[in-house]
């Protein structure tokens, strides 16, 4: 059986949600599941959009709506995106849990957590309970001393170069 294991691509550079897509279709290439659960990316159809052809065994969830303007300080909007969040969240625990595919792609969950819409400690304890031969990948743009303690392999994404 294999051995799953927590990866993470963070950083300010383009291109997180790309390589975790693509580690994701090299592991339906051997055989394996994979769920994207997407998270604080409220029209990112460019990269989604494609992947609904790979359905049944690549399959992609976002539980945010989409919306033209993000005003985070507008309490009621705060509320809606924490309640979609955490939606989100409850699934992505549920498949952990349950083991119900071989690789979780969590883009763009260390923005809710940067942001303070899912906690480190949610993470952790979500984490633990995963499946082991399950693969997670989490991604945004900055990462915590927790996930970072949790995470098997770490990669910083960063721009060197922008037009």
């Amino acid at each position: 059986m294999r051995k799953g294991n927590v990866f993470v691509y963070y950083g300010n550079g383009k291109g997180k949600t790309s390589l975790a897509i693509g580690r994701g279709i090299r592991q339906l290439g051997q055989g394996h599941s994979v769920t994207m659960i997407q998270f604080m990316d409220y029209d990112n159809k460019t990269e989604i959009t494609p992947l609904k052809k790979l359905e049944p065994d690549f399959r992609v969830f976002c539980f945010e709506k989409a919306r033209d303007c993000i005003d985070e300080t507008n309490e009621c909007v705060k509320k809606e995106i924490l309640n979609e969040i955490r939606v989100g969240f409850t699934f992505a625990k549920k498949i952990l849990e349950t083991g119900e595919c071989d690789i979780l792609i969590l883009n763009g969950i260390l923005d809710a957590l940067e942001k303070e819409y899912i906690s480190a400690e949610e993470v952790q304890s979500a984490l633990c309970k995963r499946a082991s031969y399950m693969d997670v990948i989490l991604t945004g743009e900055h990462i915590n001393a927790e996930v970072f303690e949790c995470a098997d392999f770490v990669y910083t994404i960063a721009a060197e170069k922008e037009e």
